[in-house]
């Protein structure tokens, strides 16, 4: 290996420039642009394909649910406190939806039953038949009603 001077920029067995910082350089300011107006935008609604009363009807099915929980028990005293309870929590639970629908632009024009049965329903992969709209919406509230009115004629006839 060669000798390499201290004295140099260099430094010994090192064969690049100093350690030195480089110079600032100089900064330049860019062209001031003027913000193009926004329109003001709105929320998009969000279902303004189904109409009421598809609403409705989760609305019936889980109030289904509490009527047969209700038929089945009710013959104990505690069992109204736990109804109640449950009554309360069914409220928030479809009461949070309905203000936030509220609270959302109204769609220029929802459809009625009829219109939605006819004409299905739009999604982001292309059109849905109403039949399997109500099938994906309903298949959970409605099973879940079945088998509280199962449960509770099992309760009932066993009583």
């Amino acid at each position: 290996m060669d000798y390499v001077s201290t004295t140099s920029p260099t430094y010994a067995f090192y064969e690049g420039t100093s350690w030195e910082p480089p110079a600032p350089r100089a900064r330049t300011v860019p062209a001031a642009v003027e913000a193009a107006p926004r329109a003001p935008q709105a929320p998009e609604p969000s279902t303004p394909d189904l109409p009421k009363a598809v609403g409705w009807m989760i609305v019936g099915a889980y109030g289904a649910i509490l009527g047969a929980f209700g038929l089945a028990f009710l013959g104990d005293a505690e069992v109204g406190l736990v109804l109640g309870v449950c009554a309360a929590y069914l409220a928030v639970y479809l009461g949070v939806p309905a203000v936030i629908l509220r609270m959302e632009p109204k769609a220029e024009t929802r459809p009625d039953l009829a219109d939605f049965l006819r004409q299905g329903l739009s999604t982001w992969t292309g059109r849905v038949g109403a039949g399997s709209a109500l099938a994906q919406i309903l298949t959970i509230p409605v099973a879940l009603a079945v088998a509280a009115a199962g449960l509770g004629i099992i309760v009932r006839l066993s009583a």
